[in-house]
């Protein structure tokens, strides 16, 4: 089996995190990793067949029968919509039914935050007066159908999302053979590591210098901090993803953040030109309408992402107790150094303290951020178990 075309490693094994840490995420680099990464979740065994490890087979009745009822936003890869594909939301049963019918071929379920909904609510109610239960060598209907691998838990995202917010960055998705995800950069430069329960996904991958890598079939792929992708279900097909960042990539997560601010800026510079022209206390409201834009373009403003980052470094540096059910946080033998740590945020902190937007003098409840951000990156006291 071809597992790559051109210019990814495949490693059949999972590394150790030093070896992940030095050879693909410091130099931000795509790598694949074989079945073995995924093998023991209880999604793997329950939502398919693998009777033949080359060709597993959906249960799609069992898929329907426990999570019929929840909701799934699903795209129409035959329809586009502005720049993205057509969007509706529809309960995964009638999906499935859609699909064993012979139709909605070109419908994708996309985004959905599965693991959370059967973690955090009641199962919705069931169609059945009497649901048969489920078989015993098919696991549990609800609750954790998979762990995060190791390799992925040092994810400041979803560790803060998860304990602070009422969303988060983990997603199922599950499509036909040839729906697509069209090409994009993940949010605010984020990674991506997505691992095929079953199915076969196609893969193209852009770096910076815009060359393309042609990946293939594997059970974990990590698509690195900023790089542009096209995703293509090559059979049937259901995942599991997570965006998700940590010190490495925090600086392309800043600068990413600064080059939306300055984007919608320049898109709303008749609207400064008004404000100008109407008071001499302008700025404070310039600023807070640039950031409530850029929040609604993408979720986060520079006020969620310092109590990300601030949220981070407490853990980090063992002064947090404010984590998740949700989320187990990362051991520190998963995490680089305090030191490597601090010296990843302060260039961040200091450029952006700098900016002549000011914006941490201008929107509301971010100057108390920041200078805890701030007095967090002067503590030394933090474990290093793994040194670089």
């Amino acid at each position: 089996m071809d597992h790559v075309e051109k210019g990814c490693d495949y490693l059949a094994e999972p590394p150790s995190y030093s070896q992940f840490f030095q050879n693909y995420l410091l130099p931000n680099k795509p790598v694949l990793i074989g079945p073995r990464l995924v093998s023991s979740w209880p999604a793997y065994h329950a939502w398919a067949s693998h009777a033949d490890p080359d060709n597993p087979q959906i249960d799609w009745d069992y898929l329907s029968d426990v999570y019929g009822e929840y909701e799934v936003m699903v795209a129409d890869c035959a329809t586009r919509e502005f720049s993205d594909q057509k969007r509706e939301t529809m309960r995964f049963r009638d999906l499935v039914a859609l699909w064993k019918a012979g139709h909605g071929g070109a419908l994708y379920a996309k985004d959905w935050h599965l693991a959370r909904a059967v973690a955090t609510a009641a199962p919705p109610p069931s169609p059945s007066p009497s649901p048969a239960p489920s078989s015993p060598s098919r696991g549990p209907a609800l609750g954790s159908f998979y762990t995060t691998p190791a390799l992925f838990r040092d994810d400041w995202m979803n560790a803060y999302y998860s304990a602070c917010t009422a969303d988060d960055f983990r997603f199922v998705y599950a499509g036909a053979a040839h729906t697509f995800t069209p090409l994009h950069r993940d949010v605010y430069a984020s990674y991506s590591w997505s691992t095929n329960v079953a199915g076969r996904k196609r893969w193209w991958l852009f770096p910076s210098a815009q060359t393309p890598l042609l990946g293939g079939e594997a059970r974990g792929d990590v698509v690195p901090s900023g790089w542009y992708h096209q995703v293509e279900n090559l059979t049937a097909c259901i995942s599991i993803n997570h965006n998700w960042c940590n010190s490495v990539n925090l600086p392309a997560l800043y600068a990413s953040m600064c080059a939306k601010v300055e984007e919608v800026e320049r898109a709303l510079e008749d609207v400064q030109e008004l404000l100008a022209q109407n008071g001499t206390d302008w700025r404070g409201e310039w600023t807070r309408i640039v950031q409530d834009v850029v929040e609604k373009d993408a979720g986060w403003n520079w006020v969620t992402f310092w109590k990300m980052v601030l949220h981070a470094l407490r853990i980090a540096s063992g002064c947090e107790d404010q984590t998740s059910s949700l989320w187990e946080p990362a051991s520190p033998e998963l995490t680089p150094p305090w030191s490597f740590i601090k010296a990843r945020v302060r260039p961040c902190f200091d450029d952006f303290i700098r900016r002549e937007q000011c914006e941490f003098e201008l929107v509301e409840g971010l100057r108390g951020v920041v200078d805890a951000v701030g007095a967090a990156l002067q503590i030394d006291g933090a474990r290093e178990p793994y040194s670089l």
